[in-house]
């Protein structure tokens, strides 16, 4: 009786912190990108957040079991005319100051075909919490390493971002396209 007890409790701490952990992914930060494009006086706007985390419980085959958080460090926002960058991180905008993390989280996963994916989750932006939806597609998928690419298009003014003069859409457009790239390891 002793023994099948040890056994027991031997199964209890070597397997089962490994199960907890199995499906969880680290990204891989230089090789992973999120960039956004608005339109303003009909013209792109690109640029991206260079600092961004995330937790990813992920795996193919256990879609009931996923979990990804993503926190974008809202200041960490660049484009190529460093003046447009500046501007972003004022109050009008994204206000950094105030609102220094943006959160994309969810737990809702659907397989749209072999290797396309749709994530519903929540995202978090200047203290709104909005429904969002990400279409991604796997570039790669072995069990040490993914590669992920997707989009999704937000409304910048659902989540207050353009105040003042910058509120109306007819010089920046409402619809705000995201794009993301995500090196994943475990």
């Amino acid at each position: 009786m002793a023994i099948n007890r040890f056994f027991t409790f031997l199964f209890l701490i070597l397997i089962l912190p490994t199960m907890a952990t199995a499906f969880e992914w680290h990204i891989v930060p230089d090789k992973s990108s999120l960039h956004f494009k608005a339109i303003q006086n009909n013209s792109p706007i690109k640029g991206e957040f260079k600092k961004f985390t995330g937790n990813i419980e992920f795996d193919q085959q256990a879609l009931n079991k996923i979990r990804v958080e993503i926190v974008i460090d809202m200041a960490s926002v660049s484009t190529v005319f460093k003046d447009v960058a500046d501007a972003l991180r004022t109050a009008e905008w994204f206000d950094t100051k105030a609102f220094p993390k943006a959160t994309f989280s969810a737990k809702n996963f659907k397989k749209i075909s072999d290797k396309d994916y749709e994530a519903q989750g929540q995202l978090t932006l200047r203290d709104k919490t909005l429904s969002l939806i990400l279409h991604f597609t796997f570039e790669k998928y072995t069990d040490k390493e993914a590669i992920a690419t997707g989009y999704a298009t937000l409304k910048r003014t659902e989540f207050g971002i353009g105040q003042g003069e910058w509120k109306k859409t007819d010089g920046v457009k409402d619809p705000v396209e995201i794009n993301f790239k995500i090196e994943a390891i475990r």
